[in-house]
């Protein structure tokens, strides 16, 4: 059990190691946070997933009545940065979380497998590597009961003024924590300023700096001062887990969200942020707590998902709000307004999804056409057929061996679009057109039978289009 207090979480989780179960460093390891914030440390889990087995964590707390979001981070799927034992024998090791408990009450009874640990632009796909829960609480926190302890770091305020620049900051951390500093129009704020949170444990830490900028467009600066790294593999590439990196998760400027993360900058250097004019001056010190990877809408209007059928049924999800919904196969889970996943299951659809910001999809077994009008998204491919408008953006098709057919009608490369296919393709890949002025990707000898990429609108394919993860 972890932690101590009137509510409870109870987990039940399972692996596939990497290597025998039990073995120093083969285990899958995980996080939970409750509404931002993380309770308790690394955890272990050594239950095999393949012959059955479940194991029962429990983490205890005062949370208070109404909603709550759960979050678990897988943090050392094979080969990425929390992998500190076994990161370079290329295994496989996958999460499952087989069923959530809240005060004793189900919430979920169906597993939900984890099989990445969080990666963000521009080294790959957004992909947060968790699974979030929304959870009901019923019961009053007992009078004089204590407040929920965290691991995650505490915020660091700096400067003072009626304007407000929220960072939400994380780290790799490898032989020291990463360092950086922050500029508002070219003029620095504050020092040097460290994170402790660990981007792979699924934490973020928020820096409060203040100001007097005022309500008209500014640029503001993330430098990374003290990159590091360790040891490298037979073609002079670090490994993850020896990698000092910092993320930029989220940034907000009174209380308004700023474009352009989550980041990671992996080397000395800076990115810049465009803030946009504000027309009214609201002073802030805390922006709202969302997982890793979220952002908010850019919608002016509320964000709507839209599932219709081959039979023409119509369903309609309130994508404004954070919960889950099931339709017809389909699983659509909100953490925000307009940020989100949803995971497809075996029917022939559409799914229209309006206003929203940052979308992570993943195709199921069967057929849907995908119309998106904005925001940052991710599609993954599954076995069955993927046809996507992805809209106006910068968004990243996932594509992994066995997948089905993915039909793109809108890539832009100069919008930021992005495929990101498994490493273990590149060997069978074959570039060419697909006769109708569009250009065709198809995989040969490559494991497990994977289907063709179509991107109807791009007659040459930049060189620079395809990350190989």
């Amino acid at each position: 059990m972890v932690g101590s207090g009137s509510d409870s979480i109870v987990l039940m989780m399972s692996e596939d190691a990497d290597g025998p179960a039990g073995a120093a460093g083969r285990d899958a390891q995980f996080t939970v946070n409750v509404d931002g914030k993380q309770i308790g440390g690394l955890q272990t889990v050594t239950a095999s997933h393949a012959a059955g087995q479940k194991q029962a964590f429990e983490f205890r707390g005062n949370y208070g009545v109404g909603t709550h979001t759960v979050t678990v981070t897988f943090a050392n799927n094979s080969m990425t940065q929390g992998d500190k034992a076994a990161f370079n024998d290329g295994g496989d090791r996958n999460l499952y979380v087989d069923s959530v408990t809240y005060d004793g009450t189900a919430v979920k009874t169906t597993t939900t497998p984890i099989y990445t640990s969080p990666l963000f632009p521009p080294n790959g796909p957004l992909d947060p590597g968790n699974a979030v829960f929304t959870v009901t609480d019923k019961t009053a926190v007992p009078a004089g009961a204590p407040s929920t302890p965290t691991t995650t770091p505490a915020t660091v305020n700096v400067g003072s003024g009626t304007d407000t620049l929220v960072l939400k900051m994380s780290e790799d951390p490898y032989q020291g924590d990463a360092q950086f500093t922050v500029k508002v129009d070219g003029k620095q704020v504050g020092g040097t300023l460290t994170t402790t949170a660990v981007s792979w444990q699924g934490q973020t830490q928020e820096f409060d700096l203040h100001g007097n900028w005022g309500t008209g467009a500014h640029q503001v600066t993330v430098t990374y001062l003290n990159d590091a790294s360790g040891q490298k593999d037979a073609a002079g590439n670090t490994y993850d887990a020896q990698d000092r990196n910092l993320y930029v998760n989220a940034m907000s400027y009174d209380g308004k969200a700023v474009a352009g993360t989550p980041w990671e900058l992996f080397s000395n250097g800076s990115k810049t942020f465009s803030v946009a004019a504000t027309t009214t001056t609201t002073s802030t010190s805390s922006a709202m707590e969302q997982p890793a990877g979220a952002q908010a809408s850019a919608s002016q209007g509320a964000p709507t998902i839209t599932q219709t059928l081959a039979s023409g049924q119509v369903t309609t999800v309130d994508a404004s709000k954070a919960g889950t919904t099931q339709a017809n196969g389909d699983t659509f889970s909100l953490t925000g307004s307009g940020v989100g996943k949803a995971v497809l299951g075996a029917g022939t659809e559409t799914l229209r999804f309006a206003g929203m910001s940052n979308l992570t999809l993943t195709g199921g077994t069967g057929k849907a056409t995908i119309v998106a009008d904005q925001g940052t998204h991710t599609f993954t491919m599954g076995k069955g057929a993927l046809d996507v408008t992805g809209g106006i953006g910068a968004d990243t098709y996932v594509v992994k061996p066995g997948a089905g057919a993915l039909t793109v009608e809108d890539f832009s490369r100069a919008q930021g679009d992005m495929l990101a296919i498994d490493h273990r393709l590149k060997s069978g890949a074959v570039i060419g057109s697909d006769g109708h002025g569009g250009t065709a990707i198809t995989f040969r000898a490559a494991g497990p039978s994977t289907g063709m990429i179509d991107l109807k609108n791009v007659a040459a394919l930049p060189s620079d289009a395809i990350r190989w993860v």
